[in-house]
């Protein structure tokens, strides 16, 4: 697969001081000046489409790593609403950490009337290892605030247990370096707050994503239908120069073996993934715990893959055969210029040659799908009120762009009747609109339409496709609009 990176998302990568408008300081701990807030960083585009979450390492807060990655620009560009979220000086996850990602993810999901499963987590070093944990116990529970599709990990210890005896590897080797005084710290911190694994592995078990050494293996089953990356610095000869480590004092012997797992368990999207380029830090120097392993373009266009992103990924893609010649457009919802249709989700469009063509047989003629996030309701009233509102917004948009006379604007009006229900339909209706027609004649004309609102097998989505012309339904450019619904397909599950 190829990835574009789009003018808009260079010019963000470029530099944080470009986002700098969209990034917003929130604050739950105001007596914590270090530890007491979340950032987030808004899509540019001001729609969102998923939640991405991010946590540092150990002793991490939630703005000081922004300069070591730009995954949040590459985000802000795609639809991605970014939130920073500190670990403080926590190497696993404890009832405090849960209490707070719970209580910030609760509000953006609030304050966003966003579905909770629009949630992405991922985080590096132990900020990945309470991620991962986090995962878990959130999709195991309808007490967390969210649910997970897809996570991801940056040079994480995922199994505390065999981080400790990796520890005392180190200590053994006795190198001299400062990386044997952590191991010394890590052990200290560790067997003080959990005890010994080589004794009993249960405390170790409860806050780790996976323990290999224990006999129920648990924890990783919660991960079977998620979408997973560890990401690791693979450069065995580094560890082994500048650290005398093999791969069995590293952390990528975890994430190679979680991702072994899951394979097991049948899970077809868990990757292991080897760094590109050696880890570094943005100052230049050298350093495998590091934000840029990761290849933050495709990392984001992984994302929306698996989050089924609109309308580039769809978990069941549709068929809408149009027919050769014809020009198409896609819109997310909501609309700019008709904001009172509140769904979620998008609409396609196909324009038959003619459609800007007063003179011709095909003028106004095309089709919108509205592919919508939710089960709604639809009758004559409703379609009234939607088309009213959007044909209305649309061409009084386009009048004022134009710098048309506004004198001459009038409000759309429609009349909507429910007709005999088609072939694959649940509804059907027929309807007629007179507009102020500022994109094509720019004077007063009417619209016809046919309004299918579709039976399709994925009841978590609503499908209505209309077809429009400015004829009435029995001239030549229906022929075409019809064979269209016709050959539309849902898609099946």
């Amino acid at each position: 697969m190829k990835y574009c990176f789009t003018p808009v998302a260079f010019l963000l990568f470029l530099s944080n001081t470009v986002l700098g408008q969209y990034i917003e300081k929130n604050w739950f701990n105001k007596s914590d000046a270090q530890y007491g807030f979340y950032t987030s960083i808004k899509p540019s585009s001001s729609r969102i489409q998923a939640v991405l979450v991010l946590l540092d390492s150990y002793g991490g807060n939630a703005d000081n790593f922004l300069s070591e990655t730009k995954i949040h620009n590459v985000a802000s560009a795609n639809d991605i609403l970014t939130i920073c979220i500190p670990t403080g000086e926590r190497l696993y996850i404890d009832s405090s950490m849960i209490g707070i990602l719970n209580r910030i993810l609760k509000e953006t999901r609030d304050r966003n009337r966003l579905r909770p499963d629009q949630f992405v987590i991922g985080g590096k070093g132990h900020g990945g290892t309470i991620a991962l944990r986090y995962v878990e116990l959130a999709n195991q529970s309808n007490a967390f605030p969210v649910q997970f599709k897809t996570c991801f990990v940056v040079d994480s210890p995922l199994d505390l247990a065999r981080l400790y005896q990796s520890s005392e590897t180190d200590i053994r080797k006795n190198t001299g370096g400062w990386w044997t005084n952590e191991s010394k710290w890590l052990i200290q911190q560790l067997g003080k707050e959990l005890g010994d694994p080589n004794k009993d592995l249960k405390k170790f078990e409860e806050v780790s994503p996976f323990v290999r050494a224990a006999k129920d293996t648990s924890n990783e089953k919660v991960l079977k239908s998620v979408a997973i990356r560890t990401y690791y610095d693979v450069d065995v000869n580094w560890h082994l120069q500048n650290r005398n480590r093999s791969l069995y004092e590293t952390d990528m012997l975890d994430g190679s073996e979680l991702i072994s797992r899951l394979i097991v368990l049948g899970n077809k999207n868990a990757e292991f993934v080897a760094a590109k380029q050696p880890g570094r830090k943005s100052d230049g120097s050298r350093q495998v715990h590091s934000w840029n392993l990761v290849d933050e373009i495709e990392l984001v266009q992984w994302l929306k893959e698996k989050m089924n992103f609109y309308p580039d990924h769809l978990a069941i893609p549709f068929t809408y055969p149009a027919p050769a010649g014809w020009a198409q457009e896609t819109i997310l919802f909501p609309f700019d210029f008709a904001p009172s249709l509140a769904y979620s989700g998008f609409e396609k469009l196909w324009f038959a040659p003619g459609w800007g063509n007063p003179n011709s047989n095909e003028k106004w003629a095309y089709t919108l799908l509205w592919w919508l996030d939710g089960n709604y309701s639809f009758d004559e009233k409703i379609i009234k009120k939607d088309l009213e509102s959007y044909f209305s917004g649309l061409t009084g948009r386009r009048a004022t762009a134009d710098k048309l006379d506004q004198s001459q604007f009038t409000p759309a009006t429609i009349e909507v009747k429910k007709i005999e229900t088609f072939k694959g339909d649940k509804q059907t209706y027929i309807a007629s609109a007179n507009i102020f027609d500022a994109q094509v004649t720019k004077k007063p004309a009417k619209l016809y339409f046919k309004i299918h609102v579709k039976d399709c097998q994925d009841k978590s989505k609503t499908i209505v496709l209309i077809e429009a012309a400015g004829s009435q339904v029995d001239q030549p450019a229906w022929k075409m609009l019809d064979k269209i619904n016709e050959d539309f397909s849902c898609g099946k599950l």
